[in-house]
């Protein structure tokens, strides 16, 4: 089998031996990819200081092996996201989308729209965009890249209290649900679906501004992803201050 020549965006890596490391790697057409750097650690290498967790690079790797691991010939970096090491809040955020972006794209699935997804969300915190702000508007994307995305206004038909359901499908209208269901307030609905529709808008937002929008997509990505991401729990150790313009009874 050929050589695979692809762009790649390392989501995560670990040391394999003394001078050796495995990255998992997301790629458009191959899906995520285990890869074995072998001496990545050695300088003269042409690994070290390419795979950084996050980086954008160039790859040549063969075959997948028994064990379903791929060998590292080559890599060139393009975009490092250096950004992101300026901000803990960012690298919490980057942590999610990546784990997002791993379980929806197995090796061997092509995969262009999440990792042209993932880049540009990466590229925009690196920048500096606000964290939770972005949070909110690339799960709103990256959901609808996997089929899941919520509904963000009730069915006409229905009457009464707004309730945001994760086993109903977003939100819905009437009296309040017996299990899993939480107030939808104007305010909130407004937020999502600017965001859904205009994600850019995210720029001018700050962290406090979303939290009851970004606990709403929390709970309904909880529910329907088999393994939520592990970095969502680190947001635990974030406090923004809570918005009056976007909470309301």
């Amino acid at each position: 089998m050929n050589r695979i020549h692809s762009p790649a965006l390392v989501l995560r890596r670990w040391p394999f031996s003394e001078h050796s490391l495995i990255a998992h790697v997301l790629t458009p057409g191959h899906g995520t990819l285990s890869l074995m750097a072998k001496g990545a650690f050695r300088l003269k290498s042409g690994f070290a200081g390419v795979l950084d967790t996050w980086s954008l690079v160039e790859i040549e790797v063969g075959p997948a092996a028994k064990d379903g691991l791929h060998q590292l010939y080559q890599a060139k970096l393009l975009d490092r996201m250096s950004g992101l090491a300026n901000h803990s809040h960012q690298l919490v955020v980057a942590g999610i989308l990546a784990e997002l972006a791993e379980l929806g794209a197995p090796a061997g699935q092509a995969s262009a729209r999440l990792f042209l997804w993932l880049q540009q969300w990466l590229q925009r915190l690196s920048e500096g965009w606000p964290a939770d702000p972005s949070l909110v508007a690339a799960l709103l994307d990256g959901l609808d890249a996997l089929g899941l995305g919520p509904r963000l206004a009730a069915p006409e038909e229905q009457t009464g209290r707004s309730w945001f359901h994760p086993a109903m499908g977003g939100a819905i209208r009437g009296a309040r649900p017996e299990d899993h269901a939480r107030p939808y307030p104007p305010a909130v609905q407004d937020q999502l679906e600017l965001l859904s529709k205009a994600p850019q808008k995210a720029q001018g937002l700050n962290n406090g501004e979303v939290l009851d929008s970004r606990t709403i997509l929390g709970e309904f990505l909880h529910y329907h992803l088999e393994r939520p991401p592990k970095a969502w729990a680190l947001l635990h150790g974030q406090h923004p201050r809570r918005s009056r313009s976007t909470h309301s009874s």
